[in-house]
């Protein structure tokens, strides 16, 4: 079955996400795993972040999430505003939480992935028109 290539709209290859209407990237760089090692012990340890019973739930969220967000922004200009970790709090509500775990998860596949998206399709282009074919390996 081919592949198909999804190209983000950021070029930074940052996980694109919306919210109240504003694009962000989120940036799993070595710079973000090194911080998340030193933080939690590994990144195979992102499934805890999200462990509803943890009593640091939320703050570990807004933590992580901040991180990714400014590594995005420091790729794409190293004099770019950093957002707190309270803006970014103010950004995530229990209504939108689980798409922002899911655009963590994401965002690490791609980092971790690259670009390349088995969609199991045989499109030629995206309704964006930034799909390019790919070939059988």
């Amino acid at each position: 079955m081919p592949l198909i290539y999804i190209m983000s709209a950021l070029q930074n290859g940052a996980y694109p996400i919306t919210l109240n209407g504003k694009e962000y990237g989120l940036l799993f760089s070595l710079n973000a795993l090194d911080a998340i090692q030193e933080k939690f012990g590994g990144y195979d340890k992102l499934g805890e972040i999200f462990d509803r019973s943890s009593k640091d739930l939320f703050k570990n969220v807004k933590w992580l999430f901040a991180l990714l967000i400014n590594e995005a922004r420091l790729a794409d200009d190293e004099n770019a505003e950093l957002l707190t970790e309270e803006r970014v709090g103010r950004m995530i509500t229990a209504r939108n939480m689980g798409e922002i775990q899911n655009a963590i998860y994401a965002a690490f596949a791609k980092g971790t992935a690259g670009d390349k998206v088995e969609t199991g399709e045989d499109e030629e282009e995206s309704e964006e028109g930034e799909t390019k074919a790919g070939q059988d390996s």
